[in-house]
């Protein structure tokens, strides 16, 4: 999986018309919950599907288990109640070896498929996130791709741009992107960043949050909401309370839908947590490092460390 999606094709008519100029100043900047690290330096932010990661990873622990579960009984059944059994007669054994045989097969075979679908959409063996970093030091964007490369991109560059992000029964999620551009007709590359909302204006209150660090620095959104916390994702895994609070906040400032989601939320965290067992987590290369280097002086440096007992 990559994070960035690498297909060339013409600017459309919709990122022309939603386009969000880096000069253009909004009222509300929100951080989300997005936040992973700050300093005078960078923004750091987790990609933007990290909340909701888990889904598939539960479909596929639900999956393994049933295959799993159905093939031990089928075992026991044919050793504790037939070969252990005094008073078997073996009359049935060939048919019998037969269903095992096939039923094993397809079993494995099943159980292969859910691992390598899990794999190829990226929510095992694949990184913890994705991260994005924003470096207003030297006015550039550094994108973790996932395939062992990294996106670095003039933040003076990038056509940014709201965009439905998905669409199911009729509902629109957006978020952000960013278009990174071959020419001024045509795209080479892209990224989606920032908060996921079926409201426009969360998103756009988000992306002030990233321009105004990067235009005004960190000062200017010290004060922001959703900024209270960093993500402790920076250098490590999630623990099962901080994923829980991760998918939690998908639904924040909703209560009524948090509720009806709740027992999907519940599989989620068991898959959520599956999925951070099997992946590694992201570093970024020596060359971005250097590039993003801290001051020891920086008194605008945010990070986990900070955060309750708990949630570091």
């Amino acid at each position: 999986m990559s994070a960035t999606i690498r297909k060339h094709g013409p600017l459309s008519e919709q990122d022309r018309e939603w386009h969000q100029p880096i000069d253009v100043r909004h009222e509300n900047p929100h951080a989300s919950g997005q936040l992973i690290r700050m300093n005078s330096t960078y923004l750091e932010l987790v990609d933007v599907s990290h909340a909701d990661r888990g889904m598939m990873s539960a479909a596929g622990v639900w999956a393994i288990g049933m295959c799993a579960g159905f093939l031990s009984f089928s075992l026991y059944v044919v050793i504790f109640l037939n070969y252990l059994n005094p008073k078997w007669n073996r009359s049935d054994e060939t048919e019998m070896l037969v269903f095992m045989a096939f039923a094993t097969v397809l079993l494995s075979l099943s159980i292969t498929g859910v691992v390598v679908l899990n794999r190829k959409i990226g929510e095992w063996f694949g990184y913890t996130h994705y991260p994005i970093r924003f470096s207003r030091r030297n006015r550039m964007v550094y994108v973790f791709r996932g395939d062992s490369t990294v996106l670095e991109v003039p933040w003076d560059d990038v056509h940014f741009a709201l965009r439905v992000n998905r669409e199911v029964l009729n509902v629109r999620v957006f978020t952000m992107c960013g278009l990174v551009l071959k020419d001024p007709e045509n795209v080479q590359e892209t990224f989606l960043f920032g908060y996921a909302s079926t409201c426009k204006q969360d998103c756009i209150d988000n992306w002030e949050f990233v321009r105004r660090y990067m235009e005004e620095g960190p000062q200017a959104v010290m004060a922001a909401p959703g900024f209270k916390y960093p993500l402790p994702i920076a250098d490590k895994r999630e623990t099962l309370y901080q994923g829980w609070i991760a998918l939690r906040s998908t639904y924040e400032g909703r209560p009524t839908v948090a509720l009806l989601f709740l027992p999907f939320r519940l599989l989620f965290i068991i898959g959520r947590q599956v999925r951070h067992l099997t992946c590694k987590v992201p570093l970024w290369p020596a060359n971005v490092e250097a590039a993003c280097e801290i001051d020891s002086w920086d008194q605008y440096v945010r990070d986990s460390s900070t955060n309750p007992v708990g949630y570091r």
